[in-house]
């Protein structure tokens, strides 16, 4: 009886640690995504704080006016589907066998060229100088909290 209470105390202490940490985590996103928000000029900084609205956002900002986004350089893609990737990224989940790969994929991508646009943009750099980053920060997108907490931007 005891080695199961010492087991479901332990079990409830690491659950609260994990929400803990989970709702830090979205509160530095926030603020981070918020600031260069405000520091590209973008109307609306608060959608950061709004699941799949800050993808939106995002893409918003990335686009900056254009029709067109260009991925890697060279694959176009119309403004308003480029805006809407999180909903594709989600859609081909259900697609058997491919669903699980595919959807990252179009995750990474997308947000890794929405963060290589940003850090252009924020540290007057070209895109290819700060794609890399752009891309792993697609992956890892805690890379792109700390570089936006970090960073003297005119906010």
């Amino acid at each position: 009886m005891e080695g199961s209470m010492l087991f479901f105390g332990m079990f409830w202490v690491i659950i609260l640690f994990v929400l803990v940490l989970a709702g830090v985590v979205c509160v530095l996103y926030g603020i981070s995504h918020s600031k260069a928000l405000k520091a590209l000029g973008y109307a609306r900084p608060w959608m950061v704080w709004i699941p799949f609205a800050n993808c939106w956002a995002l893409a918003e900002v990335a686009l900056d006016g254009e029709e067109n986004i260009k991925i890697f350089d060279s694959f176009s893609v119309p403004a308003t589907l480029f805006k809407l990737w999180w909903l594709i990224a989600y859609g081909v989940l259900f697609i058997p066998g491919v669903g699980e790969i595919l959807s990252p994929a179009i995750q990474v991508i997308c947000l890794g060229t929405c963060y290589t646009k940003i850090y252009a943009r924020l540290d007057g750099k070209t895109e290819a100088e700060t794609q890399a980053l752009g891309y792993v920060s697609g992956f890892f997108p805690i890379i792109a909290v700390f570089k936006f907490l970090m960073g003297r931007y005119n906010v």
